[in-house]
């Protein structure tokens, strides 16, 4: 999406806000150690430097004993051109998932944003609409995403990394953040 402030732009920001609040809030502070359920989610076009990246992420929660859910969004028109999902707890959506705000309209991803999560984590580095969307839909208790002022509403806890876009330093600064909160 375009990062102008153009009409449509804030039409789109106010309805996330007001959408966000209707979805309801923080409702506990969770511990990081005793958390259960995390839901993580990214783009598909991320480098496979990054990728893998992500993914020892995820095997450092597994070896803590959290359940991991992962959403991997791709941008393709239909579902037909999206990769078979490779693992349990794994999903992948694409647009036809979302509305044209960036909210999704899928019955199954909505079920899985809304089942009773301690964290939601997003990856998007750029702001997304549809990644803010999921973040207003989102049940969990605690939402950390990247520092962006569109992002004040949607999210409980912002990681602002030193290099802007460097999903490795997010990283190492949300496990470092996440930490604190045990």
């Amino acid at each position: 999406m375009s990062k102008s402030n153009s009409l449509v732009s804030r039409v789109i920001d106010k309805l996330h806000q007001h959408k966000a609040k209707e979805f309801g809030k923080l409702r506990y502070a969770p511990n990081f150690e005793k958390a259960k359920r995390f839901v993580l989610c990214w783009d598909s076009q991320r480098t496979p430097a990054e990728t893998q990246a992500i993914k020892a992420y995820i095997e450092t929660l597994k070896a803590m004993g959290k359940q991991v859910v992962r959403i991997v969004y791709f941008n393709v028109k239909t579902k037909e051109e999206t990769p078979l999902v490779p693992e349990a707890n794994t999903y992948h959506v694409g647009r036809w998932d979302f509305d044209r705000t960036g909210f999704p309209k899928s019955e199954d991803l909505k079920n899985v944003l809304q089942f009773d999560t301690d964290f939601f984590i997003s990856i998007d580095m750029d702001c997304e609409w549809h990644f803010m969307g999921m973040a207003a839909v989102s049940k969990a208790a605690c939402k950390v995403g990247p520092y962006d002022a569109k992002n004040l509403k949607n999210f409980d806890v912002l990681i602002k990394p030193v290099e802007k876009h460097n999903v490795n330093q997010y990283l190492c600064e949300l496990k470092e953040h996440l930490n604190k909160l045990a």
